[in-house]
């Protein structure tokens, strides 16, 4: 059991989570026939699938963390503000994701 705090980690945990709840999202837009507007992962979506898709977030996201952990012991402002930044606008992605899938939901059905 680790008895002292990691670095960034209330900061990575949020990242993490908001991280997961868009490729959630993502992959229940694709159940009610949406389609990914990102044009680097539509690109591995169409050459990989869902499985790629995962792969590929699951990359990028230990990527960015990765680099904050690096970057944190000479520039920790910045590090931590990159996961803040980035759960932040996730928080926003997931907010307009959900609004967009109600709406469509509501909609069709």
């Amino acid at each position: 059991m680790l008895s002292r705090k990691l670095v960034l980690e209330e900061e990575t945990a949020v990242f993490i989570l908001v991280n997961f709840a868009d490729l959630v999202l993502t992959a229940i837009t694709f159940f009610y026939g949406g389609a990914e507007v990102n044009l680097l992962a539509r690109s591995v979506l169409e050459r990989f699938g869902l499985r790629g898709m995962v792969v590929f977030k699951f990359t990028l996201v230990t990527f960015v963390i990765l680099v904050c952990q690096y970057v944190y012991h000479s520039h920790p402002k910045t590090a931590r503000g990159v996961l803040i930044f980035g759960s932040v606008a996730y928080g926003f992605l997931i907010v307009y994701v959900t609004y967009i899938l109600f709406a469509h939901v509501l909609y069709t059905y």
